[in-house]
C-alpha cells in the first residue's frame, strides 16, 4: 500500500502538479510520512517530512477548538450573542458565536483589506464590520473569513493572552504540536516552504501575504505530522470533551461544523463519514481528511498553490480503504508551433465565478481566480474540444453545436469535479 501512494504521488510531482509534505495513516500507524518536490527552488532545498507549511483556513478548525475550550471552562458561551462579548462593536443582537462559528453570521468579507500590510486585528475588523450584514444571523451559510477573524478577537477579549499565546499554551504544547504557530510579526519559521503559483506556463513565486491580516481565520503555520497529532487529539479527550467534539463534528447548514466540512465519501461501493477542510494561501494549498470511523486520516500540504489536492485526498484515501485509483497522466499537449484559429473559444465564461478565456498572438489563455494559463489542445472531435494547461491540473472541455459554435465548457479546477460554464459572451 505505501508503494502504491508514493508511486502515485511521484507522478504528480513528475508532472510538476504537487510539491509538499503527505502524512497517511490508519488506527494510529502512519503507512506514509513523505516529502515531495522542492520547498524552495531558489536553494534547493527538498521538501521532507520536518518541513513546515502556511497551512491557510486549515487554522480554522483550530481557532474554533480554542473557542470550545473557552466555552468549557465558562468563559463564553457558544450560544449566546456575540455583543455579550464586545460591546466596542456593533453587532447584531440575534447574531451568536456559534453563528460566527458555522458562517452563517451574515458578515461580508473584509472590503479594501491590504494583504501585504501588516495590520492591528481591530483594523481588520473594521474592515468588515462597518458594512451592513449580507443576511439575517442564522439564515443561511456562506463561507468567509471575517466569522474567524472576529472569534480572533474574542479569544484575546475573554482570555487576555494573544490568539498565538492562547494556541501555545492550550493546544500546540499540550498535544506537542512543536512546529506550529501563528505567523505573525513577519517571524523567521524554521523550515518553512517557500510558496510557489503559475503564471502562463511557468512556476512563480507566490506573492507576499501579511499573515496578521488573516488572523484565526488562515494564520497558522503547520507540518504534516503535527496535523496527524492534531487529529488523533480528536478521538479522546486529550484536548476537548465528547460534547465540545460533537458540537465542533455536527453538520450545521450546508454540512458545516466547527471548522470543519462534513459529508461522505463513496469508496469500494460504501458510503463513508468524511471530515475534511483545505486551505489556499498565497503559494499554498493545503488539505486534511478523516474518516472516523475507519480512522483514517490524509494530510497533505503543499508549497505548490494550484496543486489539485482535492483529488489527490480522495484518492490516497480510496487507495486506504481498498479501491485503486489510476495514476494521473499529463495529456500529450499540442505543439505550441503549430497555431490553429482559437477566436471560437474566447469569450466569457460563467461557471463558479466568471471565467475569461481569451486569444493573444494565437495563444489561448485561460484566467482564473487572478491565474492566467495558457490552454493546450489535447483532442478535438466535432462536439468537443479538450484542452489542458501547460503548467497546472487544469482542463477544459468546450462544448460546440452542429454549427461548430462553442456554447459553453467544463473547467476541471485543481482535479475537482467539473464545473458547468456557461458562454456568455
Amino acid at each position: 500500500m505505501r508503494n502504491e501512494i508514493n508511486d502515485y504521488l511521484r507522478a504528480y510531482e513528475q508532472m510538476n502538479a504537487f510539491s509538499g509534505t503527505v502524512l497517511v495513516a490508519r488506527d494510529g500507524n502512519i503507512v506514509l510520512h513523505e516529502g515531495y518536490g522542492m520547498a524552495n527552488h531558489e536553494h534547493e532545498v527538498e521538501n521532507d517530512v520536518n518541513t513546515v507549511f502556511r497551512i491557510a483556513s486549515i487554522s480554522k478548525m483550530i481557532t474554533a477548538a480554542a473557542i470550545l475550550l473557552l466555552h468549557e471552562r465558562g468563559a463564553l458561551d457558544i450560544d449566546k450573542p456575540v455583543g455579550s462579548y464586545l460591546p466596542e462593536f456593533p453587532v447584531d443582537g440575534r447574531m451568536t458565536i456559534h453563528h460566527l462559528l458555522t458562517h452563517s453570521s451574515g458578515l461580508p468579507n473584509p472590503v479594501g483589506l491590504n494583504t501585504k500590510a501588516n495590520m492591528k486585528l481591530e483594523q481588520v475588523i473594521r474592515k468588515f464590520m462597518d458594512n451592513p450584514l449580507e443576511f439575517i444571523p442564522g439564515e443561511r451559510f456562506r463561507y468567509a473569513n471575517s466569522g474567524y477573524i472576529l472569534l480572533t478577537y474574542l479569544i484575546e477579549e475573554v482570555s487576555g493572552l494573544k490568539y498565538g499565546e492562547f494556541l501555545d499554551r492550550y493546544i500546540f504544547e499540550p498535544l506537542g504540536m512543536n512546529r506550529s504557530g501563528y505567523e505573525t510579526d513577519r517571524r523567521i519559521v524554521k523550515h518553512k516552504a517557500s510558496g510557489y503559483s503559475a503564471y502562463e506556463n511557468s512556476m512563480v513565486n507566490g506573492e507576499f501575504m501579511d499573515m496578521s491580516t488573516q488572523a484565526g481565520a488562515a494564520g497558522l503555520y503547520s507540518s504534516a505530522y503535527d496535523l496527524y497529532v492534531w487529529d488523533q487529539a480528536l478521538y479522546s479527550d486529550r484536548l476537548l470533551s465528547r460534547e465540545s467534539r460533537m458540537r465542533m463534528f455536527t453538520p450545521y447548514l450546508h454540512n458545516y461544523g466547527y471548522g470543519w466540512h462534513i459529508d461522505q465519501q463513496v469508496i469500494g461501493g460504501t458510503a463513508r463519514d468524511r471530515m475534511h477542510h483545505g486551505g489556499l494561501g498565497e503559494g499554498y494549498c493545503t488539505r486534511i481528511t478523516r474518516f472516523p470511523r475507519e480512522r483514517v486520516c490524509v494530510v497533505t500540504l503543499s508549497n505548490f498553490l494550484l496543486s489539485p489536492l482535492e483529488r489527490i485526498n480522495r484518492d490516497l484515501a480510496s487507495i486506504m480503504l481498498g479501491e485503486p485509483v489510476s495514476q494521473p497522466v499529463h495529456p500529450q499537449l499540442s505543439d505550441t508551433k503549430q497555431r490553429m484559429d482559437y477566436s471560437s473559444f474566447a469569450g466569457l465564461y460563467e461557471a463558479f465565478m466568471p471565467v475569461p478565456v481569451a486569444v493573444e498572438a494565437g495563444r489561448l489563455f485561460i484566467t482564473i481566480f487572478g491565474f492566467k494559463l495558457e490552454l493546450f489542445l489535447v483532442s478535438e472531435t466535432p462536439d468537443q474540444a479538450d484542452f489542458h494547461a501547460g503548467a497546472v491540473y487544469v482542463r477544459v472541455s468546450f462544448h460546440k453545436n452542429g454549427s461548430d459554435e462553442v456554447t459553453g465548457a467544463t473547467v476541471y479546477w485543481l482535479g475537482e469535479d467539473g464545473y458547468e460554464a456557461r458562454k456568455s459572451g
